[in-house]
């Protein structure tokens, strides 16, 4: 065992030893061997000795070295940039190889009698708690504000709604409706449309010309931006208020809403805030995956510890200004989540607020969601092969240990595993079932009992991201936006 283990171990330390030698431009002819060896060694590791917890991680850690050296092949991206990153990787891996397997065969050899399963059990636990501690945390800060004091009508700053828009449809006509029913007397309504290959959109718009709403014909972007950010300076730079108001066309307003969510603005002293719309409960548990896993991302993590806010993208709103002294758009031009950035500026300086309000809805078809999820998850994970790797080891130790060590508990008769086993489920059920709650307004039996399906779908979702956007392509709405995404500095 030991011997294949160092195999695996010399077979990295070679990956790593490439990036820092002029033949990495001969890269192609040396990459296939290397995976060959270690598809051998890994398969051989788990034959010879399947009964060993660590000879699984090593392996699943392996994985991920495979498919860096596949991307070392494969890729067409420019070849300094993917050796940096390929060195990166591989680092990591191999330093993740070599703490499991050091700590593997201390356990084989030192420790033979340690209880594994009970320690693994017993973290599992913890993780447990630490989520369900954060949501309930989000819960309680990210509650519907009761204002006491609202603006009046003569001292409300002047307020622009902007919208990109791209082929849109009856969803536009909704979002626009919901806003010139809305109270906020100082208001305008910007629709820029993104170059729409349909004609809907821009008579969607136009019919909205007498109730004050402004078409703006978007122009021609360039490789420095994504589409969707260009669309948002377009409209920074053609808006009048005080205030800016960005949301997608799947967003419905109250009659009261605007008015709302600018005294809490200005009441509250922030300088920026984003709201998480009320969501209407779907056909069926399933079809709500994709929005529990966005909303979850923001909301179960211990968000202040890892400094990045909750942030959605849905509805923001910030002041005009804010905007501008930090550069606008034009120095994101290609992040996927623009709006993150400013979220920490304001952070910083304690002038951000995120929360929840039923004053607003949003809906997005599944398709949507689904392009959405694929669109943001490898972003969010940093563009980071590693990241990947320890991300999804840890949700696979989430659904795993608890199941697996529950049904192993039983069969041996080992009752503090399987007490220990059942208890992380039931925290972690918890968890889920108050995100259900969080975003639909009501429990359902359904998510306390399926949340491992949550979790299998994020592991899809987020390998099936990082495949599209290293090997193959994104699209988002038409376009594709792999090589400007991965094309920038590191978050």
């Amino acid at each position: 065992m030991q011997q294949i283990i160092v195999i695996m171990l010399l077979t990295g330390a070679v990956e790593i030893m490439l990036t820092y030698l002029s033949i990495w431009v001969h890269r192609r002819p040396i990459a296939i061997p290397l995976i060959a060896i270690l598809s051998f060694s890994t398969t051989w590791l788990i034959v010879t000795q399947p009964r060993y917890w660590f000879v699984y991680a090593l392996a699943f850690i392996s994985l991920y070295s495979l498919f860096n050296l596949f991307r070392a092949y494969a890729s067409h991206i420019n070849t300094e940039h993917l050796r940096m990153i390929t060195r990166k990787t591989a680092l990591v891996l191999w330093l993740m190889q070599l703490v499991i397997g050091g700590i593997g065969i201390m356990f084989y050899y030192v420790s033979p009698g340690f209880n594994v399963p009970l320690v693994l059990i017993g973290l599992d636990c913890l993780t447990a708690v630490s989520l369900l501690s954060s949501t309930l945390r989000s819960a309680h800060i990210t509650k519907t504000l009761h204002l006491k004091t609202r603006i009046i009508s003569t001292e409300v700053p002047t307020l622009t709604v902007a919208i990109p828009a791209r082929n849109e449809s009856e969803s536009l006509y909704e979002c626009l409706h919901s806003l010139i029913n809305n109270d906020y007397p100082k208001l305008e309504i910007l629709v820029l449309d993104d170059h729409s290959t349909n004609r809907r959109t821009s008579e969607i718009v136009r019919s909205f010309a007498h109730d004050g709403v402004e078409f703006i014909p978007g122009t021609e972007f360039s490789e420095e931006w994504l589409a969707k950010n260009w669309a948002y300076q377009q409209l920074l730079e053609a808006a009048n208020g005080q205030l800016i108001l960005f949301c997608g066309a799947d967003v419905r307003f109250d009659q009261t809403s605007l008015r709302f969510l600018v005294s809490a603005l200005v009441s509250r002293n922030k300088r920026m805030l984003s709201v998480m719309p009320h969501s209407t409960i779907p056909v069926s548990f399933f079809r709500s995956v994709f929005k529990e896993l966005r909303y979850g991302w923001e909301l179960s993590l211990p968000r202040r510890k890892l400094e990045r806010p909750p942030v959605l993208s849905t509805c923001w709103l910030t002041y005009r200004d804010f905007l501008i002294q930090n550069g606008g758009f034009r120095g994101i031009g290609r992040k996927v989540s623009p709006e993150i950035y400013f979220a920490k500026l304001a952070t910083k300086k304690d002038q951000y607020s995120f929360f929840r309000s039923p004053l607003l809805t949003s809906e997005k078809n599944l398709p949507d969601q689904k392009e959405t999820a694929i669109r943001l998850r490898y972003p969010q994970l940093h563009r980071r092969i590693e990241v990947v790797a320890a991300l999804a080891f840890f949700e696979i130790m989430l659904v795993g240990l608890s199941v697996w060590y529950a049904v192993n508990g039983a069969i041996h008769q080992s009752w503090m595993v399987l007490a220990l086993s059942c208890l992380a489920y039931v925290l972690f059920a918890f968890n889920f079932s108050w995100l259900y709650r969080l975003i639909y307004g009501k429990s359902s039996l359904m998510s306390f009992i399926a949340w491992p399906y949550v979790i299998v779908a994020d592991l899809w979702l987020m390998h099936l991201s990082m495949y599209k956007y290293e090997l193959g392509e994104v699209v988002w709405k038409g376009r594709s936006i792999s090589s400007s995404v991965m094309f920038q500095d590191a978050d």
